[in-house]
């Protein structure tokens, strides 16, 4: 970041008064004429002509940051900041290889789906093929996931696999065990299940993903890493390979017959509305744990979000006042939002309104089923009460 604001004020620096006397014999029309640029920059914005070509622009600084923030002197640097040490510090993501005995499940404060809750451990299960699945039950990446680690669990549970999910929460409200045993019980997850909610299996892995799925073979040690959506058929691959190693090759077929990728590259990202990770946001001042007017700004460029009316923005969340209302100008197929506390949330898009969400618990809410991929601008009416925690996209 210095040396890219430092190169063009050194540009600036060895060129600008060269460049400034080459262009004052041409200022009677410069001036005009950029003044002329400004203007119809700006009515292209007020008349929303700057969204097809925000969106047509490839993602190529993703690819970079991708680049930078997976290179293996991010990841030393990393672990040297947080403390992080042992085999999976530098596990390697793809690639079927032994990477040391994997670390022990720590911490957890609660277990779903075994024997009477009993605890579950790697020791208690050398002999299977483990795989642990670090999520969290409002992350509609890892929802996604869901069907194919049921799929497995069922199809080659009887060969010798056990699915663990690694329940290691985002948000507060994650954290209550009656929360967690509710959303266990509707997504019909039938695994086991713990909860991480001091994070140590979290650091004990070196983790850093929701989703991560880490697989263990038989000897106790972690053969394979995937991280986020997709590569199924690969994963899959892995598990009836660990199963063949030092036991009978699974006798049925594979459950998975073809890959889900899990977004286009232009699609909106993970948009938080607490003032900790609150970014792409357009429209007034934020004030922090206090009860502030917000006014909605005329335009919103794509991939951002406004507050209008009363809100209270806290950490992880933002508190619906009177007239509390929310505008986001997204790009995607499905909307999802984190919601809690009690009430009502009207939704509209591009002015008209689709229907109207009743909020009763602590969850993800799908607002938004549009079929493919599309431009639009979402706003929600709150009643007092509600709690916003983050926007999803599919």
């Amino acid at each position: 970041y210095a040396l890219g604001a430092a190169l063009p004020m050194l540009a600036i620096a060895l060129f600008g008064r060269r460049a400034a006397d080459a262009l004052r014999p041409r200022v009677h029309w410069l001036r005009p004429a950029l003044g002329a640029v400004v203007g119809l920059t700006a009515l292209a914005i007020a008349f929303g002509l700057d969204k097809p070509f925000q969106t047509s622009v490839p993602g190529y600084t993703e690819a970079l940051q991708e680049r930078i923030e997976r290179s293996a002197r991010a990841d030393e640097e990393l672990g040297r900041l947080t403390g992080r040490s042992g085999v999976l510090s530098d596990v390697a993501e793809g690639e079927l290889d032994d990477f040391g005995p994997a670390p022990e499940l720590a911490g957890v404060t609660g277990w779903l789906n075994t024997d009477g809750g009993k605890p579950l451990s790697l020791a208690a299960l050398r002999g299977r093929v483990v795989v642990l699945d670090f999520w969290t039950y409002s992350c509609v990446n890892c929802l996604r996931t869901l069907p194919y680690l049921e799929a497995w669990d069922t199809a080659y549970r009887g060969d010798g696999l056990t699915i663990v999910g690694v329940h290691t929460p985002e948000f507060a409200f994650e954290r209550e065990a009656a929360n967690v045993r509710r959303a266990v019980r509707e997504l019909g997850v039938r695994y086991p299940v713990a909860q991480d909610n001091d994070y140590a299996t979290w650091h004990a892995y070196a983790n850093r993903y929701w989703p991560a799925k880490y697989f263990v073979d038989r000897r106790g040690h972690v053969r394979f890493v995937h991280f986020g959506e997709g590569e199924y058929e690969r994963s899959e691959e892995v598990i009836r390979a660990l199963l063949a190693e030092d036991g009978e090759a699974p006798g049925r077929g594979a459950v998975v017959k073809g890959a889900v990728t899990a977004s286009g590259p232009h699609l909106t990202p993970e948009t938080y509305l607490g003032f900790l990770r609150l970014d792409r946001y357009a429209g007034s001042p934020v004030r922090p744990n206090a009860e502030t007017e917000y006014r909605l700004p005329a335009d919103l460029p794509t991939h951002t979000v406004a507050y209008g009316g009363s809100w209270r923005v806290e950490r992880e969340r933002a508190v619906a006042g009177p007239r509390a209302r929310l505008r986001l100008a997204f790009h995607a197929r499905d909307v999802h939002l984190v919601l809690g506390g009690r009430g009502t949330v009207e939704v509209l898009l591009d002015g008209r309104r689709r229907r109207t969400v009743r909020v009763d618990e602590d969850r993800l809410y799908t607002l938004l089923r549009l079929g493919k991929p599309l431009d639009g601008l979402l706003e929600l009416r709150f009643t007092p009460g509600v709690e916003a925690y983050a926007f999803t996209f599919g």
